[in-house]
């Protein structure tokens, strides 16, 4: 199992764009060395995340703080209360529990947060990402077929994607409402949809990146759609890893409380 990527300890001083350059043109020569696929289209490959960010919030420009940006989550009353819940639990020291800490896959778009490496790989018709943590495993369909009618609500969804020019978009939905959009205190319904849009790009140190415009739209619980961002620079450096939730779940829940061992 790959380690997972925490938060950087806290500085005296924040980096200067100095020391900034020169962290990120050093790991881009570093994950480079096994370089990405040249083809805009292709994501074939490893890709991880920065650090952890445990919400999603609103993307804005020029960017704000994430307690700036959480006032401008759309949320309906329902939400509201529900988000207050939670964060009075985990200030209490009681987290409600939800599906990863019972090993159950993570959910959409709470996965794509997760501090862990994630692989593309393509076959005909089809899109799997790899995902280490917890050996989650996302299809996305590729043949044009529309979502067959039988299919069952499940914690990952149902995802049908196309490309617009060299964005893969993804539209996800039939989710069960047993996990929560981030870890921290935003939940859904029954109503979710997901739509992810995913560009490669190549940032100004020279790295390679995939870019992912997530919105979410669940009318029950926000007023109105809207986005969130996330990066995941390329790592040709790294393979995906085993990750066995089962045998050492110190998250495990008690009594409908998450209890860290």
């Amino acid at each position: 199992m790959a380690a997972a990527q925490d938060e950087p300890a806290p500085r005296r001083t924040p980096p200067t764009p100095e020391q900034i350059a020169a962290r990120e043109q050093k790991n881009a020569q570093l994950w480079n060395k096994n370089p990405a696929p040249r083809d805009p289209r292709d994501f074939s490959g490893v890709w991880w995340t920065r650090g952890y960010d445990r919400t999603f919030r609103p993307v804005t420009d020029p960017p704000l703080s994430p307690a700036a940006a959480a006032k401008l989550l759309p949320l309906t009353p329902l939400e509201a209360a529900s988000r207050q819940h939670h964060l009075d639990m985990e200030k209490a020291g009681t987290p409600i529990a939800d599906a990863p800490t019972q090993c159950f896959p993570h959910g959409i778009p709470r996965l794509m947060a997760s501090p862990y490496p994630i692989q593309f790989v393509y076959t005909p018709g089809l899109i799997t990402i790899l995902h280490e943590v917890a050996h989650n495993v996302r299809y996305i369909h590729m043949d044009g077929k529309p979502v067959p009618a039988d299919t069952p609500r499940t914690f990952l969804g149902y995802s049908v994607g196309h490309w617009e020019g060299n964005t893969l978009v993804i539209v996800t939905d039939h989710f069960n409402d047993r996990t929560q959009i981030d870890e921290e205190s935003l939940s859904h319904g029954l109503k979710l949809k997901v739509t992810e849009r995913i560009t490669k790009f190549t940032n100004k140190y020279g790295g390679v990146e995939l870019r992912n415009l997530i919105t979410i739209d669940d009318p029950d619980h926000f007023t109105h759609p809207w986005t969130a961002e996330r990066t995941y620079p390329w790592r040709g450096d790294i393979r995906v890893a085993e990750y066995s939730c089962e045998e050492n779940n110190r998250n495990a829940p008690e009594n409908g409380v998450t209890v860290a061992k």
